[in-house]
């Protein structure tokens, strides 16, 4: 059973149907989010659809939530605040004088704000998160359109009409609401750096691992689950009537079994994966990948990663 230091996950989503990250509602029209990129297979400048690393890094919390031991996050983490351990500072649950025990006092009670990180205000300090995520950004061509949806109550007569122009008898329009939906490919990039749980970067004189082994591997199959499940049930803005169509999620997962970073190649990119084996294969016997081709490849492959440790860098 060997340690692993890094994971990648690139790959493509197809999602139908989705409004999961929108820019905001201006009146009655909720607009959807937009960024401008450089398509590398045409270099040509484009404006595509976008879901933020922040909606993804918050699906992938909220999954480590769910499945979670309570038992084994601090008092904020147990109720999802998003000040973390941080909460149980200003709160005076826990006391500490320096940033070295602050973070130490976290690393030994949340798994939580040990993989996602969380900042201090007092006294000031930062846990790097060890999970991180970049944009999923739509392949164009992305379909996006707008529709109508019109709240009615009953009770009040000829206030709304047919198609025919007709009154009808007892219902009445309340408000016209404009909404987005997208449908398309999305490129996904995330890294896992496992090496890192329970680590206390905060001391000056020498790290240390203020987590206990037992902690870190459980910390580290919590954090392999969450991902299994977020791509086979995305969450984020309007799921209560804009669920998406989840198809598809194809692409390779890459990862290092000694003190080395992966490759990470946008899989905007027509020939990204033969790019990462090319690396990966140049590199040597300490980066490993393998591909999957649907979501339930995917919950296999990055499931078998589990059966590993995380690695535990020698200081």
């Amino acid at each position: 059973m060997s340690g692993i230091y890094e994971i990648a996950i690139i790959g493509r989503a197809t999602w139908q149907l989705h409004s999961l990250n929108n820019e905001g509602t201006v009146g009655n029209v909720t607009e959807p989010r937009s960024v401008r990129i450089i398509d590398p297979n045409t270099k040509k400048a484009v404006t595509t659809d976008g879901v933020s690393g922040e909606m993804l890094k918050h699906m992938h919390t909220e999954i480590m939530w769910i499945l979670a031991d309570k038992n084994n996050l601090c008092d904020a983490c147990r109720v999802l605040n998003p000040e973390k351990f941080n909460f149980a500072i200003k709160t005076k649950k826990v006391t500490t004088k320096t940033a070295e025990d602050a973070l130490k006092q976290a690393l030994e009670t949340c798994d939580i704000c040990d993989t996602q990180g969380f900042l201090l205000e007092r006294p000031t300090a930062s846990r790097k998160s060890t999970i991180e995520f970049g944009w999923a950004l739509g392949i164009p061509e992305i379909y996006r359109d707008i529709h109508t949806h019109a709240r009615h109550a009953l009770g009040e007569r000829g206030r709304s009409r047919d198609q025919e122009g007709e009154e009808i008898e007892g219902i009445t329009t309340q408000m016209v609401y404009h909404r987005p939906t997208r449908s398309g490919v999305y490129a996904v990039i995330s890294v896992f750096q496992p090496w890192r749980i329970g680590l206390n970067e905060a001391r000056q004189s020498k790290y240390t691992y203020d987590a206990d082994d037992k902690d870190r591997e459980r910390r580290y199959k919590l954090a392999l689950k969450a991902y299994q499940i977020m791509f086979a049930r995305p969450e984020g803005a309007m799921t209560t009537t804009r669920l998406p169509h989840v198809e598809n999620f194809s692409g390779v997962v890459v990862y290092s079994t000694k003190p080395m970073p992966v490759p990470v190649i946008s899989p905007l990119k027509n020939d990204y994966i033969n790019e990462i084996k090319t690396i990966a294969k140049s590199i040597g016997n300490s980066i490993e990948f393998v591909e999957f081709s649907s979501i339930a490849d995917f919950a296999t492959k990055i499931g078998q990663l589990a059966n590993n440790k995380p690695y535990k860098m020698e200081f």
